[in-house]
């Protein structure tokens, strides 16, 4: 059965201030780009059967540093939600005129609703579970979550429910025969060394 390692980019200046970033092409910040550098050192322990990346740069980036830019391949299915209307904007600024509001549960105003984002994801998790071996996903934040929550076939709104955190690994994985989280959110391979 085929396990899969979640991976997200480093930081980006709109991760630093907490802004959605969808579709908006922003590069990592040298922190980010510091990030990267230490979850290669992480990932070169693990072995990988099939990469795919975002062409978002944030993630081709974390994928160029981690070393696998050669091997990687481009997936559109592992580009960040789009935001549509909320591109750009912090929840606060939001929940101003919806306190309520949740990607998970409401989607986006002109951008990606639940259900796009549940198909789009279905249809590439249908794919990957067709694999033998170990995959890596390099992507964001928040389809990553909606990855996580459609393997342990919840709704969509349970990523709702996962932090994840920058330059983080997760592995999904299975126990006896049914999807299951490995490891969730770890980001060890970022406390400074000894």
């Amino acid at each position: 059965m085929v396990e899969i390692y979640l991976i997200r980019h480093g930081e980006t200046e709109w991760t630093k201030s907490r802004q959605h970033t969808g579709l908006t092409d922003i590069t990592l910040t040298e922190n980010g780009r510091s990030q990267a550098k230490a979850l290669a050192r992480r990932t070169k322990k693990l072995h990988f059967d099939k990469i795919y990346v975002s062409p978002l740069k944030r993630a081709f980036d974390t994928c160029a540093l981690c070393g696998y830019q050669d091997v990687a391949e481009v997936s559109n299915h592992l580009l960040e939600w789009d935001y549509g209307d909320f591109e750009g904007k912090m929840s606060s600024e939001i929940h101003k005129k919806n306190p309520n509001w949740n990607i998970f549960i409401d989607g986006a105003p002109n951008g990606e609703s639940t259900d796009d984002v549940t198909k789009r994801v279905d249809h590439f998790l249908g794919e990957i579970k067709k694999q033998k071996g170990t995959v890596a996903l390099f992507s964001s934040g928040h389809i990553s979550r909606a990855i996580a929550a459609r393997w342990l076939e919840m709704p969509i709104s349970f990523g709702k429910s996962l932090i994840l955190s920058t330059a983080s690994l997760s592995l999904l994985s299975h126990e006896h025969n049914n999807p299951a989280i490995k490891l969730w959110n770890d980001t060890s391979h970022l406390l400074p060394q000894n």
